[in-house]
């Protein structure tokens, strides 16, 4: 079982009013609706984001951006372009060694009740210029209703390129209406003409027994050297036998031919909790040699005492599928109830991890580690917001209803990327404002909340 510490965190977040900053942030289309931004950069073709449009007008496109001049930080700063992605509800962001962009895209299914249909997009050169882009549908799920919960605010961290550029990505499903069923949690893998369908192998991570089947439940991605492949997962999980085995948030590694289910082992981290406001989530990124670096936040109901609501940071450096998780070690970072959803990890050029996430307030914060990072007992990081909800709405005054008062900006689903070192954060914002009604023959006044706009936006803490 992980091995759980206490740490010391300079910096502490607090729900305190916001002072004026001087820091402004870009808003990456500010005429439209947008969502799902992904940020990626390299050191010869600069900074970078995927997102989709949102909303009436907007809702079927599928758009890649570029720093073209400047800090990244004003409107201006960026060029887009877009290309057809019906439905789109997610965007992920992953470049070649040569830092071209490769997109996975994801269209809600029209002809599946919650169903997605996922498309793979690439280019190659003056990728302004949507002529250059190729696009293709390569598969469809039929997940249920309860996975798609949360999924407007929520990130998704299942993409990623080998160290040859071939995209790698994970998709869990529970479709009945096809024979045989397809359900459980699949590693998707492609090495050429990835935008064809056919081109691509799907190897079923989840242990099956009769008619049951393991179901995943927001699975990460990450690629290791040599064609090795990490998996970190929240999983109702049982034997191969079929006998029960605690739920929790699983991790999976491959050291090869990871298109082989054989070569593919696991153990149980943590039991990672439950709820939806705020929601357990998760991400992971490498060290250079593979070992995983994991942040995540936790529901209610963990199996360690005063772990609720909390961000960790967890680690392994050896034989990291030993069972009950013997090799994990990990520890809250101490940022306070409720405070670190949706977290985004990165690692430095030295290993240092740094991560964005949104606090209890939905606004940005940003930690960093300063020292020992894996001694529980003399780690330090320091953190602050990253951006106050004040600043982001000064940089696009939002019109709302007359009927309406009471303006709320949330944020949600930060990607951290690392330029030179430093951190560059991509985040949704929603507006919303409080709304009043009075019904005719009745002498109350009532009020609902409803969103007003949503837009991507990118900012150096």
């Amino acid at each position: 079982m992980l091995r759980i510490a206490m740490v010391v965190v300079l910096g502490l977040l607090a729900a305190a009013p916001a002072v004026a900053a001087e820091k402004h942030g870009a808003y990456l289309l500010p005429a439209e609706q947008s969502t799902s931004v992904s940020l990626a950069h390299h050191a010869a073709t600069g900074l970078q984001a995927a997102f989709v449009g949102y909303g009436e007008g907007n809702g079927n496109r599928l758009y890649y951006a570029v720093c073209a001049s400047g800090g990244c930080e004003k409107n201006e700063d960026w060029r887009s372009v877009s290309l057809e992605l019906p439905q789109a509800v997610k965007a992920q962001l992953a470049l070649t060694p040569e830092g071209k962009p490769r997109i996975l895209g994801a269209g809600w299914n029209p002809e599946q009740a919650n169903g997605t249909n996922y498309y793979f997009a690439q280019c190659d050169e003056d990728c302004l210029d949507a002529g250059n882009w190729q696009i293709g549908r390569i598969a469809s799920t039929a997940d249920g209703l309860m996975s798609n919960i949360g999924r407007s605010r929520l990130p998704e961290r299942t993409f990623a390129l080998d160290e040859h550029g071939k995209p790698r990505f994970m998709v869990s499903d529970s479709n009945y209406f096809v024979e045989p069923d397809h359900y459980g949690g699949f590693y998707m893998a492609c090495d050429e003409d990835c935008t064809q369908a056919g081109n691509w192998t799907e190897t079923n991570l989840s242990n099956q027994h009769g008619y049951n089947t393991e179901s995943f439940s927001y699975p990460v991605l990450a690629l290791s050297p040599g064609g090795g492949a990490r998996v970190i997962a929240g999983v109702y999980a049982f034997d191969e036998e079929g006998n029960d085995l605690p739920d929790g948030l699983y991790y999976y590694e491959c050291d090869g031919d990871c298109s082989t289910r054989a070569n593919w082992k696991r153990t149980r981290v943590i039991e990672q909790g439950s709820g939806s406001y705020p929601n357990p989530t998760w991400s992971m990124d490498l060290t250079s040699d593979g070992r995983p670096r994991v942040a995540l936040f936790t529901g209610y109901g963990v199996d360690v005492e005063g772990l609720d609501k909390q961000l960790l940071y967890i680690y392994c450096d050896e034989d990291c599928t030993k069972a009950d998780g013997e090799n994990w070690f990990g520890y809250p970072l101490g940022l306070g109830d409720g405070i670190g959803e949706s977290p985004s990890i990165k690692l430095d050029g030295s290993g240092i991890p740094h991560i964005a996430f949104t606090t209890d307030g939905f606004e940005l914060g940003y930690t960093s580690c300063t020292t020992e990072c894996e001694n529980s007992e003399a780690a330090r990081w320091t953190s602050d917001f990253a951006e106050r909800a004040e600043t982001a709405a000064s940089d696009r005054p939002t019109a709302i209803p007359f009927t309406c008062d009471g303006e709320v900006w949330n944020g949600m689903a930060p990607s951290l990327a690392l330029a030179a070192g430093k951190p560059v954060i991509g985040y949704d914002l929603a507006v919303e404002a409080r709304c009043l009604y009075k019904e005719w023959g009745k002498p109350q006044i009532v009020y609902e909340f409803h969103e007003i706009w949503r837009g991507s936006r990118v900012l150096r803490p």
